[in-house]
């Protein structure tokens, strides 16, 4: 390499970017070393998420790309990518290695190294524009790349593809310059890529060329300044008119977050630019990285090549360019602080997508750009009495110190697949219906366990109850908790009315009791075991209904009623004591719940509108056990209390207004 580097002044510029762009991918193999191999990948939930996101925008691009939003999670609810981060372009990107037989881990491998050499290459052009500099663009690229907040993100692979922000940054720089409608069309370009490729980055693409333009306003007052306002306003309304017609279904779920501080307080926050994953910094930056929220230390060498482009007369980049990024850098800075500055806490009132970030101390990734991006100038600027051959040695060697100061160590995680033979026997199998993965884990409660199981329905594509991403529908938790009722003839019948098909449950997660519940369906019709794996067992939903369902007469829709459990606003199952489990659905003229293991001490808490009267039933057998009343207590009475048959294994009970009762 160090011989490839010495030559770079006797190539044209097309050979010096595909000599970088071998460098950094180099570089990227060697720091993700040995994921490269093919024999590893990292187990981590983030992971299996976004290869699941890629492999589907693989699958459904070429079958039904009008319908690309309806991924397969989240069922019965449409349009559940819009609970993730879109991940199109990188879907685009790693389409070719699945649609030739590879795996999703595969083509999330591919994704990570294409991410850190994509970014390093958008970077090298960035500065090698600016500034004639190969040595400089190759040592910027580098620096970005593989700073400690990237190299520790290898999981969330949309955060890698983050070229979009230097490409951007050249477009507007050129449009300040040129003024140009070619520019500006390539600007538009560049923050519709950023838009399609994280919803996170391309906030940070906007903010950053908000800030790079309040640092050139006075370009704006000069000769032309009103034709570049038009120029800049065009290109913001096509890219704006194009990114609702394509992002509309974001829009529509209007994903709201409210102002979040992620440290506990500005220290810790600050911390974060202390923090770092390095080997060379644990010595001193260990504390920092285990209290901070994000690692953000930028690196000697960036630092030192920054602030010499700081305090440099000579001007080697374009009028304005260090004006422009040091305004980023202050912004992002003050925008990853979160509500610690009224920044953010204005911006997040005047700026919509911000409301939907969770993660605000993300914004450090700007003052990292920035000083990259200086450290570039600073190399360029630098003029000492050496020959050229000299001075490429002494950016080689930078480029080895910072790849030094940056290194992370290697992993070691051994490939996981998490799909198995009854995941591929779903895909062949003709009995129709979506796929219910147990156990199931709602949000408060190991919601990212999920994970696993998106990526394995890439095995067979079939809707999937299950669902994990930044966020989830509003009522996933009451579904998850009716779901986790299984095999209960209420979890069933509910499970019929959405159109589940199997039910796939590993007992590696459930004691015995669950086993014996399982060895007793044989005395169901409603379910029947279709395959056994080891421990995980598949079931299949018949359209039979229970005894004890049909004595519910009229039959109840379940799925048109609401949710009861618990203290959530509006439930009338306030609570359940002496019990193993109680959960149920609910309407203004219907109450059914479905109760568990009841002792002598079982108790369950009511509040009804209306007085309500009814039966307890036995759910095995269907016979009518205890008639009960409820009344009714308003909002400021104590709830009623209601006392089910004790040392029953399963029970359901069915009320209704008096009024109504025959």
């Amino acid at each position: 390499m160090a011989r490839l580097l010495l030559n770079h002044l006797r190539w044209g510029p097309g050979t010096q970017f595909w000599c970088a762009g071998g460098c950094f991918l180099l570089l990227a193999v060697f720091h993700t070393w040995p994921l490269a191999t093919g024999t590893v990948s990292p187990t981590h939930d983030d992971v299996w998420l976004n290869a699941w996101a890629v492999a589907w925008i693989a699958h459904q691009i070429p079958r039904n790309p009008l319908q690309l939003f309806d991924a397969n999670m989240f069922f019965p609810h449409q349009g559940a990518l819009v609970y993730t981060e879109p991940l199109i372009i990188p879907g685009l990107m790693a389409a070719p290695v699945l649609w030739l037989g590879g795996s999703p881990l595969l083509a999330h491998m591919v994704l990570v190294l294409l991410g850190y050499t994509l970014t390093a290459l958008g970077m090298y052009v960035l500065v090698r524009k600016w500034t004639g500099d190969f040595r400089a663009g190759l040592l910027s690229g580098a620096l970005f790349a593989f700073c400690t907040e990237l190299l520790m993100r290898t999981a969330h692979v949309q955060a890698l593809h983050i070229y979009w922000l230097p490409l951007a940054f050249l477009a507007f720089q050129r449009l300040m310059e040129r003024r140009r409608p070619r520019d500006a069309a390539w600007l538009g370009l560049c923050v519709i890529g950023a838009s399609l490729t994280s919803g996170y980055l391309v906030v940070f693409v906007c903010f950053a060329l908000g800030a790079a333009a309040l640092a050139r306003v006075t370009a704006f007052r000069e000769p032309g300044g009103a034709r570049l306002l038009l120029q800049l306003g065009v290109a913001a309304t096509g890219t704006a008119a194009i990114l609702l017609a394509v992002l509309w279904p974001y829009v529509q779920a209007g994903h709201e977050r409210p102002p979040v501080t992620e440290a506990a307080d500005l220290a810790m926050a600050l911390g974060s630019y202390l923090a770092s994953g390095a080997v060379f910094h644990q010595g001193w930056s260990a504390d920092y990285a285990q209290s901070s929220p994000r690692t953000l230390f930028p690196g000697v060498v960036m630092l030192v090549l920054a602030t010499v482009a700081a305090c440099q007369r000579r001007r080697v980049a374009p009028f304005g360019a260090r004006r422009m990024l040091l305004a980023t850098a202050a912004l992002g800075l003050l925008l990853s602080l979160g509500s610690f500055t009224p920044v953010y806490t204005w911006a997040y009132e005047l700026v919509p997508p911000l409301r939907g970030l969770r993660a605000v101390s993300r914004f450090g990734i700007l003052p990292l750009f920035a000083l990259a991006t200086l450290a570039g100038i600073g190399l360029s600027g630098l003029r000492w009495p050496a020959s050229p051959p000299r001075r490429s040695l002494v950016a080689i060697a930078l480029l080895l110190l910072a790849t030094g100061e940056s290194f992370h160590g290697w992993g070691s995680d051994p490939w996981r697949d998490t799909a198995g033979r009854i995941h591929r026997f779903l895909a062949t199998s003709s009995w129709p219906g979506a796929v219910l993965e147990l156990p199931i884990y709602q949000r408060r409660f190991g919601f990212h366990r999920n994970a696993r199981y998106l990526l394995a329905s890439t095995a067979h594509w079939r809707p999937l109850v299950n669902g994990f991403g930044g966020y989830a529908p509003s009522d996933f938790d009451d579904n998850a908790h009716v779901a986790s009722g299984f095999p209960s003839v209420l979890t069933v019948k509910w499970l019929q009315e959405i159109g589940v098909g199997y039910v796939l449950i590993d007992l590696d997660h459930y004691g015995n009791r669950m086993r014996r519940k399982l060895n007793e369906l044989d005395k169901r019709r409603d379910l029947a075991l279709e395959a056994v794996d080891g421990a995980t067992r598949l079931y299949r939903v018949l359209p039979h209904t229970p005894r004890v369902i049909e004595a519910l007469a009229p039959v109840p829709n379940l799925s048109q009623l609401r949710f009861a459990g618990g203290p959530a606003e509006g439930s009338m199952l306030r609570a359940a004591h002496g019990l193993r489990q109680a959960f149920g659905f609910q309407s203004p003229r219907r109450f059914i719940a479905y109760l568990e293991s009841t002792r002598a001490d079982a108790q369950l808490v009511l509040r009804f509108p209306a007085p309500m009267s009814g039966w307890f039933f036995d759910a095995a057998t269907g016979e009518a056990l205890q008639q009960v009343t409820v009344r009714a207590s308003a909002a400021t009475d104590p709830p009623a209390s209601l006392y089910p048959p004790a040392g029953r294994a399963d029970l359901l009970l069915d009320l209704r207004p008096q009024a109504s009762e025959p």
